[in-house]
């Protein structure tokens, strides 16, 4: 496999105009300014730079490797080994941190909607009947009518309920999907970098995200979409050398887990790096005429084959959930609720809510749709979506390879992955949230980004880091100042909703209704919960939640309609013990038993 060589000298060095690409981060650091260990990571990444600046004229990272290295520069030249070192390192870290961060329960209203279609698939069903008093137990991202079903696609649901299958709780297909994309990254970065170098961005994956990322600490997703995207620009840095049915197949099973994980974003990937394989295709067959058409008919047979077998078993899935083979479950919902508001050009639609916390929550998704189509607002929204992706993919440390960008962009082998990557983030721009998992296809390009700006980084020598650092830090220092009074305000101050997207640190997992589960387990018998809203502000606080088997269920949650309704559902749960949750702004909720 053909990659890039050694860095000259002349490529390590450094121009005013890279070092003011570090100008959104450090803006984004403003947004964010206090926010986990970023400032203690600074502290340290300074403290390093300042002992590297006062050693003699070979720097530490430029040092020959020490001995011991020798094993690991063996174990890299071997694909195999090499791809399972990360993927290993990555399961090993997550288990070795369950004492301090245990196996998460689901607080976003996604992860509660990817479990209940894992744990519908583990029933052998690819949908669940209708309740007969559905509209006790309407809920968010789930669908009650025509069936109650998840309204996401299959990816992230099978991966959980491989967990299940394989280690007894879901939570482990989390870490399966990081560990197979820490190893799917590393066989992706070998066709563009150095042995060696694509497996310290492997282990670097392994460390960032198969740590405590809320990527690995969540059910909503990441990993999963993040191996798609992996396979796929593997595969296609493969077609470009050679037309193999394997690499084929390979970049049919990436298109395949990203429809299924992100179709959006998927598609956009999918359809750029098409068309960077077309222009290979008659660029080489007019250059050098390296590629036959008969195997390129071949390759393109078998993506084909995989994308026709997978399309048969997306719409029997939404034909199971819709009754309808081309309605994905996802328009239903946002045909029946209005939300997801996910794109400026989607038309919100007028509905009547049966709940009046509906309307909070529509309010809440308006409030996010106006930073895509309200023109003054664009700007903050973009900034937010920028400071949330800088903060997971890059912090402060990894920062400092915006500094080689135009080195980075210009090595012409790598140009259709960028410039595939920039159509997608440019697509990714314009959904109404734009956090780290929803750029996850991406995620491979950004780590190879990384780990090059890391290999120029690797050849400054000590002359060339003095102004680097003067030139890095003043700018980012006035940006600071300028915008610190701001960003502390307390109409802008970070929340824990901002410190949830982080890569050093385990996302918020609110306390909410795990004290009353555990409270309600110690009660023998069958419980009916009315869950009453009173509170302003809805946002994705969400408790009615159940399983698939509403009614098989020990634990069942519903919405407190008023006397009158609350009967019905009294009267076909005579058996149970009813109770009432009463959920107001600031205070911990209560069991109260059942008053008429």
């Amino acid at each position: 496999m053909v990659y890039a060589g050694k860095m000259s000298a002349k490529a390590a060095r450094i121009s005013l105009g890279n070092v003011l690409l570090l100008l959104p981060a450090a803006l984004s650091l403003a947004v964010t300014w206090g926010a986990d260990f970023l400032w203690l990571e600074a502290v340290l990444f300074m403290v390093v730079l300042g002992a590297a600046a006062a050693v003699g004229e070979r720097l530490p990272w430029n040092a020959k490797p020490p001995a011991f290295l020798d094993a690991v520069r063996r174990w890299s030249r071997s694909p195999l080994l090499a791809c399972s070192i990360p993927a290993f390192t990555s399961v090993v870290l997550r288990v070795v941190l369950l004492p301090w961060v245990p196996i998460p329960h689901p607080v976003v209203p996604d992860e509660y909607s990817h479990m209940f279609l894992a744990k519908t698939f583990l029933l052998g069903r690819l949908a669940n009947p209708a309740h007969p008093l559905w509209e006790h137990f309407e809920t968010l991202h789930i669908l009650s009518q025509p069936t109650y079903s998840s309204m996401y696609m299959a990816g992230q649901a099978c991966f959980l309920a491989l967990g299940k299958i394989l280690f007894g709780d879901l939570f482990w297909g989390v870490v399966i999907s990081t560990a197979l994309f820490c190893a799917g990254l590393t066989w992706f970065l070998r066709a563009y970098l150095p042995p060696g170098w694509a497996l310290f961005g492997g282990i670097l994956a392994a460390v960032r995200i198969g740590g405590a990322s809320y990527w690995n600490n969540s059910y909503w997703g990441g990993s999963a979409g993040a191996l798609g995207g992996a396979l796929v620009f593997g595969a296609y840095a493969r077609l470009t050398k050679r037309w193999s049915v394997g690499s084929a197949l390979v970049f049919g099973v990436g298109l395949v887990l990203l429809a299924n994980t992100r179709p959006y974003e998927g598609a956009v990937l999918g359809t750029a790096l098409g068309g960077c394989l077309v222009y290979d295709i008659l660029r080489a067959r007019g250059v050098a005429g390296r590629v036959t058409w008969s195997r390129v008919v071949v390759c393109t047979a078998a993506i084909a084959v995989v994308l026709g077998f997978s399309l048969w078993a997306m719409t029997r899935h939404w034909q199971a959930v819709t009754g309808k083979p081309l309605t994905m479950p996802y328009v239903v919902n946002q045909q029946t609720y209005g939300w997801p508001m996910t794109l400026p050009w989607v038309k919100v639609p007028e509905v009547q809510y049966r709940h009046p916390e509906f309307v909070l929550y529509r309010e809440y998704e308006l409030g996010e749709h106006r930073m895509i189509t309200v023109p003054l607002q664009i700007p903050f929204g973009l900034l937010v979506k920028y400071a949330y992706n800088w903060r997971f993919y890059f912090g402060l440390t990894l920062a400092i390879v915006f500094v080689f960008t135009t080195k980075i962009l210009a090595q012409r082998r790598m140009r259709p992955v960028w410039v595939a990557s920039g159509i997608t983030l440019l697509a990714v721009a314009m959904e109404q949230s734009g956090y780290p998992h929803y750029l996850s296809p991406l995620a491979p390009a950004i780590i190879l980004f990384i780990v090059q700006g890391l290999r120029h980084f690797a050849q400054v020598r000590k002359r060339c880091l003095g102004p680097a650092i003067v030139r890095a830090v003043l700018p980012i220092t006035c940006v600071l100042l300028a915008t610190r009074a701001v960003a502390l305000s307390p109409a802008s101050a970070p929340s824990d909703a901002m410190n949830f997207f982080s890569w050093c640190c385990t996302d918020v997992r609110r306390n909410d209704r795990e004290p009353i589960i555990a409270q309600l387990n110690k009660i023998p018998g069958d419980h009916l919960v009315l869950v009453k809203y009173d509170i302003t502000v809805y946002s994705t606080l969400e408790w009615v939640y159940n399983e698939p088997d509403i009614n098989g269920s020990r634990i069942v949650w519903a919405r407190d309609m008023g006397p009158e309704r609350n009967q019905e559902l009294l009267r076909y749960y005579p058996g149970r013990m009813a109770r009432r949750v009463t959920l107001r702004q600031g205070e911990a909720a209560q069991l109260e038993p059942l008053l008429p």
